[in-house]
């Protein structure tokens, strides 16, 4: 669901802007608290705006259901809007009006659990989302693991979701799941809104041996999570079954490929491709390899990618040894005019200890807005650091080398994994080498 309000960026019309979004964002399901967040948020993301913008100016403001999730979009004219502020890394400074203005936004960037920019034409959409609150696993009972040797494979409700879910933290403790994973509630709400969808190993008398998830969206290619068994004596096959359940399911939505990032404890290794490995943490601090796979569904038409130059040997290996046709076009500096400031949202998973970087602005000190971000999430505790480039666009492809002095490195590329082919680096953990 999605509402709307159109107004101008005039100061005396702040009530209206922040009482629509406070009373948006409850109607939509956050609670109080969360709702208040978003509402100061909104606050002083438009009282920047009156500051900045002629009189009159036009301010969009669409507040946005994702059903764990209330969004609230504000499109408005990008004429000196300083997107800086929404850096992790950024301090309050109060030397003159517009760094005490661009506090304001610095206050918003800290009330949010994440954030996006996205240009269109001359004009800004600037997007903060607030999560729902949900608690943690519930003390409740949990139904022991069996070994389950007669099986068959179902979609379950969102109850038996909430279940599994429980069933992953409890019995499947070596194996890594993706942060929605920890939330019963949240993965519910994801499945009834056919954000993801799943299926069930079970028996006769519905015990539950086993869980896979995957993805439904638009993209050309879907990623899925498991199979997690849950008692090694299982029957194997129930992960062959699960998988073989998936794809005809998403083989109707004219996916090319299927991607897996968390394996569970059965994924069998004969149906996919090695994407290469990332080293993930535990909330108990330790980490491991986990190994990203991939499998063709249909046929790969090929697109454009941009690279810098110091990554395109890298590129080069990694789809020749998918077979991916991919024209790699090398961009360059040659002069022409940059931004003075990089901007990069970061999303965290504190139980974990990881956190993942991505590019909303390039500009001269990305070299320096790289090195801080690293510095204070390993000063937080943090222990894998990732960073996610989208070879879709040009721009994002000049942050390479900077990456590269600050310790990154290219670990492997997502096929479609964004607008384009997306690569994952990572920051050596421990002296990693």
């Amino acid at each position: 669901m999605t509402v709307q309000l159109t107004l101008k960026a005039y100061k005396a019309l702040l009530p209206v802007a922040t009482g629509f979004v406070e009373k948006s964002a409850l109607a939509l399901g956050l609670d109080q608290k969360e709702a208040l967040a978003l509402t100061v948020a909104t606050e002083e993301v438009f009282l920047y705006l009156c500051d900045i913008s002629a009189p009159g100016t036009r301010v969009d403001i669409q507040c946005r259901s994702a059903g764990y999730c209330v969004q609230a979009g504000f499109h408005f004219e990008a004429a000196g809007f300083q997107m800086k502020a929404f850096n992790l890394t950024a301090v309050p400074s109060f030397e003159d009006d517009r760094a005490i203005r661009e506090t304001g936004l610095l206050i918003a960037s800290r009330l949010v659990d994440r954030f996006n920019l996205k240009h269109v034409g001359k004009r800004l959409f600037l997007t903060l989302i607030k999560d729902k609150a949900y608690p943690e696993t519930s003390g409740l009972d949990l139904p022991a693991p069996v070994p389950i040797r007669r099986f068959s494979i179902r979609r379950p409700d969102g109850e038996e979701i909430k279940i599994a879910v429980r069933m992953i933290r409890q019995y499947c403790r070596d194996a890594i799941a993706p942060p929605s994973a920890g939330f019963p509630g949240k993965m519910a709400d994801m499945f009834a809104i056919g954000e993801v969808d799943a299926a069930l190993a079970t028996d006769t008398a519905g015990r539950i041996g086993a869980v896979l998830f995957w993805t439904r969206d638009a993209s050309d290619v879907l990623e899925s999570f498991g199979p997690y068994v849950f008692h090694p004596e299982s029957d194997p096959e129930m992960a062959v079954a699960l998988l073989d359940r998936c794809m005809e399911e998403i083989a109707r939505s004219g996916a090319v490929g299927l991607i897996n990032r968390y394996p569970g404890t059965g994924l069998p290794p004969e149906y996919f491709e090695s994407l290469g490995s990332l080293t993930l943490c535990r909330g108990d601090g330790t980490c491991t390899n986990v190994e990203a796979s991939y499998r063709h569904l249909g046929e790969d038409k090929g697109m454009t990618v941009w690279a810098h130059a110091d990554l395109i040997p890298f590129l080069e290996a990694q789809y020749q040894k998918l077979i991916l046709p991919r024209e790699i076009r090398q961009v360059t500096a040659e002069g022409e005019k940059r931004a003075l400031f990089s901007v990069l949202s970061v999303e965290m998973d504190r139980f974990r200890h990881w956190t993942i970087l991505r590019p909303l602005d390039y500009g001269e000190d990305h070299n320096k807005v790289l090195e801080d971000h690293v510095r204070m999430l390993e000063k937080e505790g943090f222990r894998a650091i990732f960073f996610e480039m989208d070879l879709k666009h040009a721009w994002q492809a000049h942050f390479t080398p900077g990456l590269l002095r600050n310790g990154f490195d290219p670990r492997l590329v997502l096929p479609h994994g964004g607008r384009g082919d997306l690569v994952v680096f990572q920051h050596r953990v421990d002296g990693q080498a």
